[in-house]
């Protein structure tokens, strides 16, 4: 087994927080603002008053980090297309945080709200946050959906069309192959698993951090980076740029957990305050199964929201219920990576199915 990597962590209060590169879904897409609301929250929040006085409910405000990203269309669609104020939810958006920043945001109560990836959450569990997954965002699409909705994508120099993946590795002639991204995210556990379904290994792997998407396409146009792994809104511009697809997230044989990200809130949020979870569950699946149907708008939203030209969003997690075997895959790669120990966090720990009606 690989040795056991060290991993960095913060105290607050009584918890051991991780502060290790990499960890959530924002910091690779690279852009700031002060808010995603304006008139468009403001007006969410007197809709949200109407719909509360109208239903009896009382008007729940939470709180969650700007998000300028991809992740952010479910944000969006909820505020703008009014699923959040059918909820009797105001949502209010504090700044836009560094990867760094949002765990300990949600656990001094700063913000309410998490999103962040599966194998993430298990190393923010097993240093010692209290905190848990409540529904899914983002998941790998069925076969019948169009490959650009995929998680990621892998892209090379043009000089390589044509070469599957295992080619590609094997002009290597086992050098080290360089690609962007830091564990634990999406891009180092996707590739991880493409390697090992292709029955490659993948300590040949070298994981290089880049700030955006942008960024490592960028660099292997440059010829300083082998491979980028990229997302669906830069699957548009990988492609203007010329560069060879040599695999994606479906290449990884785990059907939906390849694409899987999560929301999640402090134990103590949760049990103090079911309702408010209740709510924001209920609304977030809406604005996910509206973009799974109304794709052209969605990416529209996306692209003027991001400031970046797209062809895609992600496809998003709309089922009833909440299949929490998904998230396995996740810890087994932290196990075979020698992050975590085996049976060290178990899915129990990371996830509740109390609000998966």
């Amino acid at each position: 087994m690989a040795n056991k990597k060290k991993t960095n962590f913060i105290i607050i209060g009584s918890l051991a927080v991780v502060i290790a590169g990499g960890i959530g879904i924002g910091s690779y897409y690279g852009r700031t603002s002060d808010t995603i609301q304006g008139a468009a929250g403001l007006n969410n929040l007197k809709d949200a008053n109407n719909n509360a006085a109208n239903s009896g409910k009382k008007v729940i405000t939470l709180k969650t980090d700007t998000k300028l990203n991809c992740s952010s269309t479910p944000w969006v669609i909820a505020e703008k297309k009014g699923f959040f104020a059918e909820e009797g939810l105001e949502v209010k958006y504090t700044g836009e945080l560094k990867t760094e920043q949002k765990l300990p945001a949600i656990l001094n109560g700063t913000n309410d709200i998490g999103a962040t990836l599966p194998n993430a959450l298990a190393t923010y569990i097993a240093g010692g946050a209290k905190v848990k997954a409540v529904t899914l965002g983002e998941v790998d699409p069925p076969d019948s959906v169009d490959p650009k909705f995929r998680h990621m994508r892998y892209v090379t120099s043009e000089k390589f069309a044509g070469k599957t993946l295992k080619e590609y590795v094997e002009s290597k002639k086992g050098a080290k192959i360089t690609v962007s991204g830091t564990a634990p995210n999406c891009s180092t556990f996707i590739f991880n698993e493409i390697f090992r379904n292709a029955g490659l290994d993948p300590n040949q792997i070298q994981y290089v951090a880049f700030e955006s998407d942008t960024a490592a396409i960028q660099a292997v146009q440059q010829g300083n980076l082998d491979i980028a792994g990229i997302h669906p809104p830069f699957y548009k511009l990988a492609n203007d740029s010329k560069l060879t697809v040599l695999a994606d997230s479906h290449d990884t044989g785990l059907g939906a957990a390849s694409g899987a990200s999560v929301y999640y809130f402090t134990d103590k949020f949760i049990q103090e305050n079911p309702e408010a979870v209740q709510r924001f569950v209920n609304a977030i699946k809406k604005a996910q199964d509206w973009i799974n149907h109304n794709t052209d708008e969605s990416i529209k939203l996306t692209a003027e929201y991001i400031g970046q030209p797209v062809n895609a969003t992600h496809y998003y997690f709309t089922d009833k219920g909440l299949p929490t075997d998904l998230f396995q895959p996740w810890i087994d790669d932290l196990v075979q990576s020698g992050t975590l120990k085996k049976d060290e966090v178990k899915i129990d720990d990371i996830v509740t199915t109390q609000f998966s009606s």
